[in-house]
């Protein structure tokens, strides 16, 4: 399928860089643009990542849950169904958030739980990396 979810995302990244950052002359509305252009090119890179991303997740949140008792449903079946994954991963994040007392109480868990926001931080796909200084004045 031409042109793909990337190509989309960075050609209109380009559009905005080449043909509207060109006569933006305020500053704040110049950083706001440079950060959408960045955010563009990074779902350009990254978005398919994200569905291996809430597939691990879960997984590795469904076994901080069954440190305390606590059994998740099965994942989707189809690793395609990207709303399936979101859902799924939704309700998994949402039961670890009602157990954070029982996690606390249990050393185990609560060392895996460390971990397991560690890691999900490291290998979080979504991340937009600015290119360049902040061009906006401090007191906006």
């Amino acid at each position: 399928m031409r042109p793909t979810v990337p190509e989309q995302l960075g050609g209109l990244a380009r559009v905005l860089a080449t043909s509207v950052a060109p006569h933006v002359t305020d500053a704040y509305v110049a950083d706001v643009l440079e950060g959408v252009i960045v955010t563009l090119e990074m779902l350009g890179d990254s978005w398919s990542a994200v569905p291996a991303f809430l597939r691990d997740d879960a997984a590795a949140t469904a076994a901080v849950l069954a440190l305390v008792g606590i059994a998740t449903a099965d994942p989707p079946a189809d690793p395609l169904d990207l709303d399936a994954l979101r859902a799924h991963h939704c309700v998994v994040r949402g039961e670890l958030e009602a157990a954070m007392p029982a996690v606390m109480d249990d050393p185990d868990a609560r060392r895996a739980a460390v971990a397991l926001f560690r890691d999900r931080a490291d290998r979080y796909p979504l991340v937009a990396r600015p290119t360049g200084g902040f061009r906006a004045h401090a007191a906006r």
